[in-house]
């Protein structure tokens, strides 16, 4: 039974749903078959294939169906009337929702140890996927959702991810067919990694730009704001290609940014991907593991082989 719509993207809608059998409460996203997606870029330089609809969603289920993890939302059912235009995907219902990172005056809304916890669990959801070959392409705030209990997070909305059997496992092999097929642009432009936004094609697009986008999403988590911000999205590209990076001061945010806290997004949110910080890494990070009573019984739990 459909109680209510809940949610509203590029791609569908998600309504709010209880099953009249067991009363659990579930969300289903209902999505077109026939949809398109806009052109991202520099134009004619970054290519964006106006995929079938209907392609896009199966590759979406695909992708979910591959995931069963704490901290990736889960896919629950398919329900596919060839005869309709539409599919609907029965996900759980992540009653907590979306996560409010900024007030209405644009400041923070979360302390650093909410944000530390939320990007631990961002890092162990975004690890296991890497694992299973899988690229998301849309990290960010608004696509990370809380549990009924708010104490943790799972990473959602597939809809623009890319999987290949050849990225699985910790030694992923880009060839030149997946190299062609990340040059298509997807996501959301103020978490565009640099390689994304090079018109000369600088750097190879690789799992590095999920890596990026947490960096961005931590930093929009911290602040209440993102780092790189522009009026047009030509203008956005060359700022997120040519400007530093640069800490909020304590008295904006409300909080002095420690050394070890600059060392982290500074790595996440380094440039050239060939140096950016892995995931690996960052579980290893000074920062994230700063107050965990036994940072390495995390790391077991955060180890995409577990699942």
């Amino acid at each position: 039974m459909i109680l209510r719509e809940i949610g509203r993207g590029m791609h569908g809608k998600v309504k709010l749903a209880q099953d009249l059998d067991t009363g659990e409460l579930v969300a289903i996203k209902v999505v077109d078959k026939q949809s398109r997606k806009r052109q991202l870029g520099y134009g004619p330089l970054r290519k964006s294939r106006d995929t079938d609809g209907e392609q896009r969603v199966r590759r979406e289920i695909a992708i979910l169906q591959k995931c069963f993890h704490p901290h990736v939302v889960r896919l629950q059912e398919v329900i596919d009337d060839y005869s309709s235009k539409k599919i609907y995907m029965v996900l759980e219902y992540m009653e907590g929702g979306e996560i409010v990172w900024r007030t209405p005056d644009d400041e923070p809304a979360l302390s650093v140890s909410q944000a530390r916890q939320i990007f631990r669990d961002l890092v162990s959801g975004l690890d296991y996927i890497h694992y299973q070959g899988i690229i998301h392409r849309d990290i960010k705030p608004s696509n990370l959702l809380y549990t009924k209990d708010n104490k943790s997070v799972k990473i959602s909305d597939f809809g623009v991810s890319y999987f290949n059997e050849r990225l699985a496992g910790p030694n992923a092999h880009y060839d030149d067919d997946i190299e062609k097929d990340l040059e298509e642009t997807a996501g959301t432009p103020a978490f565009f990694a640099p390689e994304l936004c090079s018109p000369q094609h600088l750097w190879k697009i690789t799992k590095a730009i999920d890596v990026w986008a947490a960096g961005v999403t931590l930093y929009c988590l911290l602040y209440g704001q993102c780092p790189f911000t522009a009026a047009s999205e030509y203008e956005l590209f060359e700022v997120i290609l040519n400007t530093p990076l640069v800490f909020p001061d304590a008295i904006q945010v409300g909080f002095e940014t420690s050394d070890d806290l600059k060392d982290l997004l500074s790595k996440l949110l380094e440039k050239d991907p060939e140096k950016r910080i892995t995931l690996d890494q960052v579980k290893r990070h000074p920062w994230v593991i700063e107050d965990l009573r036994h940072p390495s019984a995390w790391r077991r739990e955060a180890n995409p082989k577990k699942y």
